[in-house]
């Protein structure tokens, strides 16, 4: 078994004592191509990459992923299409990719064949938002089974009893949720935030990475300054996207914004 890149990159992170940045889209947003191509830009600038699988009922996500998946999925995107673009990617692009992906995909290809697909398209880390602890055991069996690790969503409302049976789980990172409530930009984020950070990371040496509204450089300082490893960058990077469509530039704009973020 080939060691883990999530792993191995938060331990050369540690070691640098530097913050990690991870960007967020959507596969095949607004197509096949140009999201291979934003995907191939902003992997210049991220030390790890989420990529969003398609879905039609994303609870977790707020209007501007929404839109993003809409557009995605009327032209065309499957799983067996995010697959490839992964694939795809991963002749050019070395950093740790996690995916977030809603149970229903993956019960639908099958839990033992999604993750064997997963791990064969260059796949490290899979995050299923509406698959409770309860739940994970199947998941968490096939993601050991292809060496893939099962990243954990922990919002502020997950008490220390409830966080606790999630660590025994838990691999890879943790990804904080940093505000109540589904994916989009934020402009301002609370003390309870910061505070929320620094509670989970009493009770864990697992990495903990950031995300739901971050937007901002200064946004990412603070979250790191509370204890965070590092930040997930999502919903600013897609409403780029929304804005430029079809736009030259688009991929250039993309890369700018993500650039901001670099250490």
């Amino acid at each position: 078994m080939t060691t883990n890149r999530i792993v191995e990159k938060f331990k050369d992170f540690r070691k640098q004592k530097a913050p990690a940045f991870m960007p967020f889209i959507v596969a095949n947003d607004p197509n096949f191509k140009t999201s291979l191509q934003i995907a191939q830009r902003i992997s210049q600038h991220g030390d790890f990459l989420e990529i969003g699988f398609p879905y039609s009922d994303p609870l977790a996500d707020g209007p501007t992923i929404q839109a993003a998946d809409v557009r995605a999925l009327k032209n065309g995107a499957t799983t067996d299409s995010v697959l490839l673009m992964i694939k795809a990617l991963r002749k050019t692009v070395a950093i740790p990719i996690t995916v977030l992906v809603y149970a229903n995909l993956v019960l639908q290809a099958g839990i033992d064949e999604f993750y064997k697909r997963a791990a064969d398209s260059g796949i490290d880390g899979v995050l299923i938002p509406d698959a409770p602890i309860e739940e994970i055991a199947d998941f968490a069996v096939a993601a050991n089974k292809y060496g893939i690790k099962q990243i954990f969503l922990v919002a502020q409302t997950t008490d220390n009893p409830r966080l606790k049976k999630i660590l025994k789980h838990a691999q890879g990172f943790l990804y904080l949720v940093s505000v109540l409530g589904v994916t989009g930009a934020r402009q301002k984020f609370g003390n309870e935030t910061q505070e929320f950070i620094r509670r989970v990371r009493k009770q864990t040496k697992l990495p903990l990475c950031v995300g739901f509204g971050v937007s901002t450089p200064e946004q990412c300082k603070a979250m790191i300054k509370a204890g965070a490893d590092g930040v997930i960058v999502g919903s600013a990077i897609v409403d780029i996207i929304a804005k430029n469509l079809g736009k030259k530039d688009m991929l250039d704009k993309v890369s700018d914004f993500a650039k901001q973020f670099e250490n």
